[in-house]
């Protein structure tokens, strides 16, 4: 008999061990480690940034029209 299931039976044994070393491990939510790793002041500069960039694109545009529009009136 402990021919026929010795083997079996420590593989069964084997397995129940890591399942519960598995279970065991206390991990933490992503989308919570993710939301705590953001920090209000980053989000500002990020939103800085890009209010700047917008901008300045914006005026590189208009430029050369505003330009054109001063020369006429002098």
């Amino acid at each position: 008999m402990a021919r026929k299931y010795g083997s079996k039976a420590l593989a069964v044994a084997a397995l129940a061990t890591a399942s519960v070393g598995a279970l065991a491990q206390t991990s933490e939510n992503p989308i919570v480690t993710v939301l705590n790793s953001v920090s209000l002041a980053g989000v500002a500069a990020a939103i800085a940034a890009l209010a700047l960039v917008i901008v300045a694109i914006a005026l590189t545009m208009k430029g050369p029209d505003v330009a054109k529009r001063i020369i006429r009136k002098v």
